[in-house]
């Protein structure tokens, strides 16, 4: 690994454990603590409160909506349609009746979702029937659980949830929903998306600062290895 691609590691690290700390601590340093019900997290805000998953969420299991766009559940961009997707997949089209129907706003828990976390929906329409799909009671908590469920001290508990083995390995929703999760107030809800957004923007910035030169450098290395094979460079 080159050295400008242990900093765009150490970069995606930072990401990752500035989200972490914040979404599960809040942004009061000095703020009283109290353990968390769910191992995963540890202490928490003493104000804050925990609920089980299960009365978060209502779990929408509509059918029959063959007319709706088939989404696919990524983890880099979230619930999209399979259109949008740069890996897609081919559908046989037929069956459609049997997918389950989704609303902007939902969350979506895929097959995969024990390795990035739940997925958020951007767009309505139709999914596997293998999925898990939740609607949040509250509307006010979407924004803020969309970076709890993409956080790794959430994804560490939805490992403890997977049932099954090597392929067949999936999230036992039933264990999960009785899952302790915080409920910051409101108002800190709103500070910790809004401070999460700005920090990601930076960083994000660096990131494909560092992506666009280790291009740069790959391709200029190919370069020069094709003008010493043509004998463009002379070596000595």
């Amino acid at each position: 690994m080159s050295q400008r691609e242990r900093e765009l590691q150490l970069l995606n690290e930072l990401k990752e454990s500035e989200i972490a700390n914040v979404i599960t601590r809040g942004l009061n340093p000095n703020v009283k603590m109290k353990e968390s019900q769910n191992g995963f997290i540890g202490a928490i805000p003493a104000h804050w409160q925990e609920r089980k998953i299960k009365y978060c969420f209502t779990e929408r299991s509509e059918k029959n909506h063959p007319d709706e766009p088939v989404l696919c559940a990524t983890q880099s961009q979230g619930v999209i349609p399979q259109s949008m997707y740069q890996n897609r997949v081919v559908v046989v089209n037929k069956g459609f009746e049997g997918l389950k129907f989704v609303k902007v706003g939902d969350f979506v828990i895929s097959l995969r979702s024990f390795e990035g976390g739940i997925e958020y929906a951007y767009y309505q329409g139709i999914i596997s029937a293998a999925y898990t799909v939740l609607t949040p009671i509250e509307d006010s908590h979407a924004d803020y659980f969309k970076l709890l469920f993409k956080s790794q001290p959430f994804i560490q508990l939805l490992q403890t949830c997977v049932t099954g083995i090597r392929e067949g390995q999936n999230i036992n929703y039933e264990m999960l929903g009785r899952k302790f999760i915080p409920i910051p107030p409101y108002e800190e809800q709103k500070a910790i998306v809004a401070y999460i957004a700005d920090k990601s923007t930076k960083i994000n910035a660096l990131i494909h600062e560092l992506e666009s030169e280790i291009e740069y450098l790959k391709e200029y290395k190919q370069k020069l290895i094709a003008d010493c094979v043509t004998g463009q460079i002379k070596v000595d």
